[in-house]
């Protein structure tokens, strides 16, 4: 294994344990609770390439669909994957893909970055309403105000500290990637 694929494999490790982490971090709301988990995925998209932030939500998902408590509020199993917030942990590795194509062909500048992680947030915030449409036995307007409506403000400002940081961790990273 040469040095760069290393450096990818260890960063890879510490951005799954910081979603583990935030996925902890967690204000309770009564049917979608506010939690750090799109930060991290942010991050982790932000940070990774798109493949690797993919694996890395991957393998976060399976390990909590095989019942280890990495999801919020320390839950886990099979059983989260078909209660009424299933729709965002589903949307986890498409918010990778969407964020990661955007910063692959844009770049990685502020500009890029808080295009991408906004876009992102808004996938993770609609699949996570969508969900609850037949879960729930919501409306279309229900499931939205439920679901999206509530979280924009925090998740621009969970953005936010997204680009801050990766910009922060960007040539941290691309110098330990160059070795």
């Amino acid at each position: 294994m040469n040095n760069q694929r290393l450096h990818l494999l260890v960063l890879s490790g510490i951005l799954l344990a910081t979603m583990i982490v935030c996925s902890q971090i967690t204000i309770p709301l009564p049917i979608v609770p506010l939690t750090m988990q799109t930060f991290a995925i942010g991050l982790v998209a932000s940070l990774l390439p798109v493949i690797d932030s993919f694996t890395v939500l991957c393998i976060y998902l399976i390990m909590g669909a095989v019942g280890l408590p990495v999801f919020a509020g320390f839950s886990g199993g099979l059983a989260v994957f078909t209660g009424p917030t299933a729709g965002y942990l589903y949307s986890f590795p498409i918010m990778c893909i969407v964020i990661g194509a955007i910063l692959k062909y844009w770049g990685k500048n502020y500009l890029s970055l808080l295009t991408a992680n906004i876009i992102g947030m808004f996938v993770g915030l609609i699949m996570g309403s969508l969900w609850m449409i037949p879960n729930l036995h919501l409306g279309l307007k229900a499931a939205l105000m439920t679901g999206t409506i509530p979280f924009i403000i925090p998740g621009i400002i969970k953005v936010l500290l997204v680009v801050v940081i990766a910009q922060r961790l960007q040539g941290v990273v691309q110098k330990q990637l160059a070795k």
